[in-house]
């Protein structure tokens, strides 16, 4: 008897060890997230000149409303709402739930404002749309988020939407595709900085590659990838997401 309390004792401190580590990994995926959308406002203000969703003169202010939103949008307010059940521990899990949607519905649409933008900005300036594959991940990756909203609304969410029994087995898939989903629109912003950055770097406007700009872009992209591995991490073992069903 003796020794089996003595394992439930190590099993109890292994788990609120392992849950302290993670609450440390999601406060710093807060950090990061900060860092994130201060370091591509600074980027697309104070580099490239503001942002703005229509100009006649300077069609490129209405492209730089693209980083800042795909960045706000399903990388930080997306990370915030998968951080959700773990970072609001003391409030009720009715609240939690709402606040997972409603944090995934503004992310949702701040990247759907962002596509529009740089759809937008190729069809004034006559630009081809969708040729890169920067376009093509992208498009992938917001559709699915879209899907991905739709499906947790329907099964989690929606008055008498689903029995118990189906929201317990549809839990994990749901909870799986999330990040996914969000590793995809990581995935999706790293290729936007590089294909960004190289074509500032090519004619006609040839950035200097060590110049203060291009640091500050690979830096912007650093810190959303170390984002997307904290937010990752701090939801690993899947258990803040019980309090979905």
């Amino acid at each position: 008897m003796d020794m089996d309390m003595s394992k439930q004792q190590q099993q109890q401190e292994a788990g609120a060890s392992n849950n302290s580590k993670q609450r440390a990994v999601a406060a710093a995926a807060h950090v990061l997230a900060v860092a994130a959308v201060v370091l591509v406002v600074v980027w697309c203000v104070h580099f490239r000149g503001g942002v703005v969703l229509r100009s006649v003169q300077n069609k490129q202010l209405i492209f730089n409303l693209h980083p800042v939103l795909m960045v706000l949008g399903p990388i930080v307010l997306g990370g915030e709402a998968i951080l959700s059940y773990r970072s609001l521990l003391l409030v009720p899990r009715a609240a939690r739930k709402k606040a997972h949607m409603a944090l995934h519905a503004a992310g949702l649409a701040a990247g759907v404002l962002g596509v529009y933008a740089v759809f937008k900005f190729h069809v004034e300036s006559g630009i081809p749309n969708l040729y890169s594959l920067h376009s093509w991940v992208g498009i992938a990756a917001i559709t699915l988020y879209a899907a991905q909203w739709a499906a947790g609304f329907l099964a989690f969410f929606f008055p008498g939407a689903s029995p118990p029994a189906r929201r317990r087995a549809l839990l994990p898939w749901h909870a799986v595709a999330g990040v996914l989903v969000f590793a995809l629109a990581v995935a999706t912003a790293q290729l936007g900085f590089l294909e960004k950055l190289t074509f500032l770097q090519g004619p006609p406007l040839r950035l200097p590659k060590y110049g203060a700009e291009a640091m500050l872009v690979n830096f912007t992209a650093l810190v959303v990838l170390l984002l997307g591995v904290a937010v990752v991490l701090a939801t690993l073992n899947g258990s803040s997401y019980s309090a979905i069903v």
